[in-house]
């Protein structure tokens, strides 16, 4: 993707590109849109970027079980393994990329496992803490919690940024939290997604989206889930979008 390219909300962007404040048009950013959930208000299909701005959209596709590329107007949609990336660009952008879609097995660019324990059990728990001495990278995995689901998202820090991130995360309190069990039931207690930090040969689960078990989880000890520090990973490609905006984290 081209660097000039941010993120967004992608259903959004393009099932509501005609209403709201937010009205996308040609002159919009380029984005690419990331999972999200979208506001009420739907607008016409349309096809032309000219409405929509440019975007390159990554949603789970139920309409077309099988794999192969369609074109219309101004949209080339690329389906495999269910999923459907929806490049609606300028001309001199859009084949270009349409042709670098592929499907990543094993593990992605940013060191992230495709799949991992933590979607198949909410309450999973590391079995190793990163290393205490200074770290070179932290990969952020973003993993939906939900049986046989891949990765949704990744981002990677590295050097001084990777151990400033780190520092941040051991300098929260002991304790977990802030925690509101009183607003869900158990079992949405863990909510939707975690991100798994990946640093110094071990692990740290950031769990964010329940209304309980909040906090940075090393497998020995639970810190308190912190803002600033939680949005040091939830930020590019890891933003949790929620109709025309990022999602609220616990606190805000």
């Amino acid at each position: 993707m081209p660097a000039a390219f941010g993120y967004d909300n992608g259903s959004q962007r393009l099932g509501q590109w005609c209403v709201g404040q937010r009205r996308a048009n040609a002159g919009s950013p380029p984005v690419v849109g990331r999972p999200g959930i979208s506001t009420a208000a739907g607008c016409p299909e349309s096809v032309d970027v000219a409405d929509t701005g440019p975007v390159v959209s990554l949603e789970r596709d139920l309409g077309e079980p099988s794999d192969g590329v369609t074109r219309s107007g101004d949209r080339t949609t690329v389906r495999l393994r269910g999923v459907a990336v929806v490049v609606q660009v300028g001309e001199d952008l859009r084949e270009r990329i349409a042709s670098t879609v592929r499907v990543v097995d094993g593990v992605d660019h940013h060191g992230c496992p495709v799949r991992h324990p933590v979607t198949e059990n909410p309450g999973y728990r590391p079995v190793r803490a990163p290393a205490g001495d200074a770290v070179t990278s932290v990969s952020a995995c973003r993993y939906p919690l939900a049986a046989d689901e891949s990765i949704i998202s990744s981002l990677r820090l590295d050097g001084a940024a990777a151990q400033r991130a780190l520092a941040a995360v051991r300098a929260e309190p002991v304790g977990g939290g802030p925690d509101e069990p009183q607003n869900c039931a158990p079992e949405a207690s863990y909510g939707d997604e975690v991100v798994v930090l990946l640093a110094g040969g071990g692990e740290v689960v950031v769990r964010y989206s329940g209304c309980d078990h909040r906090g940075f989880d090393d497998g020995r000890t639970v810190r308190r889930l912190g803002l600033a520090t939680a949005k040091l990973f939830l930020t590019g490609a890891n933003t949790v979008f929620a109709g025309a905006g990022v999602a609220l984290l616990p606190g805000e």
